[in-house]
């Protein structure tokens, strides 16, 4: 033993000759025994160390396969003498170049990354964070969006890039945008919920909230979005003053809202395309131009002249509640 301290285990690395494999990213490497150190592999304590444990969990396992970051390279030809030592055939080693950020440096948590933790609580889809980091130093062809089916059949180490790939958040919030405006109302509904908790909002105080998910969707880029927008449908009816009604709703206009409630009551619109219909209707009535008649009638609906498109919110909100808030004007 040491005389300055407890012994540990260390592995007799092999004297004279080369650790050569065939990486399947990088290609051929050989490095030099000579260059390697007797490691380590069980500390004072009697833990072991992480070269042996991975070794030994490597083969309990009978992994096939190690695909993990190039800062492993190094550790690979003293796992490959300790797995020879033990009687084990070396897995494929497939080493993957590194993720650099958006200034070229290398990812870390010190940097700023984030984890996928992170990104699901920014209202980020599992599929599309999952399709964005499968693009990141592999490809298939020219194809940019895929299904998990997809990416399962078409993946091989083959098509890995050997350069380092350089993370884009741009083209995340666009795939994120893509698989939300793809997806299924319902599944979003569900998704959207923790996010819906942690703004207080009370759904009973508004429409079926699929159906809010379904016409905001085409426009969100991440679900926080969606339930950013959602707000409108569930803060209950505005109490407009007679300054806000004269600022915002001018006199002229208001016969028009009158005549486009009563088409409303008359007519029972079930679609945005049966409340369109009527809009136009009291649009050649009153010969205006639609954001004459469509901002005071947000305006009365919301205190907002910002709102989606006026006839599918109509349709959501369905037509009793617009006409009790529209009543409230003239």
């Amino acid at each position: 033993p040491p005389k300055d301290g407890l012994p540990v285990i260390r592995f007799k690395n092999p004297i004279g000759g080369s650790v050569i494999w065939k990486d399947a990213v990088k290609g051929l490497i050989e490095i030099s025994n000579d260059e390697l150190d007797d490691l380590i592999i069980a500390r004072p304590d009697g833990t072991p160390t992480y070269n042996f444990c991975v070794v030994v969990d490597d083969l309990d396992m009978q992994i096939t396969h190690v695909i993990r970051g190039d800062d492993h390279v190094n550790n690979t030809p003293r796992q490959i003498n300790i797995m020879k030592a033990l009687g084990g055939t070396p897995p494929v080693y497939a080493h993957l170049p590194t993720v650099l950020d958006e200034s070229g440096e290398k990812m870390s948590k010190r940097n700023g990354a984030l984890s996928v933790r992170d990104y699901q609580k920014m209202g980020y889809l599992p599929e599309a964070v999952l399709n964005y980091l499968a693009r990141l130093g592999w490809s298939h062809g020219d194809a940019e969006i895929f299904t998990q089916e997809q990416f399962v059949k078409w993946f091989d180490l083959e098509h890995l890039g050997r350069s380092p790939a350089q993370h884009n958040p741009e083209k995340l919030l666009w795939l994120n945008h893509h698989y939300i405006q793809q997806g299924d109302a319902k599944r979003l509904a569900q998704l959207c919920m923790p996010f819906i908790h942690q703004q207080g909002i009370d759904l009973s105080q508004g429409p079926d909230f699929e159906s809010v998910v379904n016409l905001l969707k085409d426009r969100a880029n991440t679900l926080i979005e969606i339930v950013e927008g959602a707000k409108l449908f569930y803060q209950g009816r505005p109490n407009l003053n007679s300054e806000q009604i004269a600022q915002n709703i001018p006199t002229a206009v208001i016969p028009a809202i009158a005549d486009f409630r009563e088409r409303l009551i008359a007519s029972n619109p079930k679609s945005k395309e049966e409340v369109a219909s009527q809009l136009k209707a009291t649009l050649a009535q009153f010969q205006l131009k639609m954001p004459a008649l469509a901002m005071p009638i947000r305006y009365a609906l919301f205190a907002t002249t910002q709102t989606p498109a006026l006839d599918a919110v109509i349709a959501v909100m369905g037509k009793d509640e617009v006409i009790e808030r529209l009543s409230k004007i003239g």
